[in-house]
């Protein structure tokens, strides 16, 4: 468990910003480390921070609050979505947003959704360990145990999903959709396919839209793999021949 979760409120609207400043002393865990009226200051400064948990405008003029958080996402994870327009609901949760609160903001609902989040992603005492899932091997009672990082990768095919490691592959009945959630906590695993989940620790190489997992071969394919192909641009060095 986090004792004290860490905030950043990015808000181009002073009077919202000391609106969630307000309801977050009322809520004796959570500090605030810094708050911002400018996404393209908050985009400079707010990945030095280490924020636990971040409250974002989506309406800003400059740099919208959808791009901000695409950008922060791999660093800051846990973002909240502050907003007064419902359309952009859907877009927030495609960015795995953890909840997204529509303004006016009343304190019993902010409430409410924070200590959700709380729960989901700092109180759940099988995600502070988070290193593997356990998969039932068709005995009753029996389980087997998968360490995260053994996965090479996820298959979807309808509602089962494929479970490869180097030695073993399971099948269990639980969708695609509902593993990457699972893990979107956990910057090793990309969905790069409708079908697939890849652990970027074990790429070979990529050629084209073909990923090398050392045995295995993966395609990814658009709009999956735009959040992908945005770590491979964070961590490509470029090769110089003199």
């Amino acid at each position: 468990m986090k004792n004290v979760i860490t905030c950043v409120i990015v808000d181009d609207d002073s009077f919202a910003i000391k609106v969630i400043c307000d309801h977050i002393e009322k809520l004796p865990r959570l500090k605030v480390l810094k708050t911002y009226q400018s996404s393209l200051d908050a985009l400079a400064g707010i990945n030095a921070l280490g924020a636990d948990l971040v409250f974002l405008d989506i309406d800003m003029p400059g740099l919208s609050g959808l791009s901000l958080a695409s950008a922060i996402r791999h660093s800051t994870p846990n973002i909240i979505f502050t907003t007064a327009f419902t359309e952009y609901a859907l877009k927030a949760f495609d960015l795995r947003a953890k909840h997204y609160l529509l303004k006016p903001i009343e304190f019993v609902r902010f409430a409410q959704e924070v200590n959700t989040v709380i729960k989901e992603c700092f109180d759940n005492p099988l995600d502070e360990d988070n290193q593997a899932f356990y998969v039932r091997n068709g005995e009753r009672g029996n389980r087997v145990k998968v360490l995260k990082g053994d996965i090479i990768y996820f298959q979807g095919a309808g509602n089962y999903l494929h479970i490869f490691t180097p030695t073993e592959h399971y099948t269990i009945y639980y969708a695609l959709k509902d593993m990457e959630r699972k893990l979107s906590q956990n910057l090793n695993f990309y969905r790069v396919h409708k079908s697939y989940i890849i652990n970027t620790d074990f790429i070979k190489s990529i050629q084209g839209n073909t990923i090398h997992l050392q045995k295995y071969d993966v395609l990814m394919t658009a709009p999956f793999k735009e959040d992908f192909i945005r770590y491979l641009e964070d961590n490509t060095l470029l090769f110089r021949k003199d």
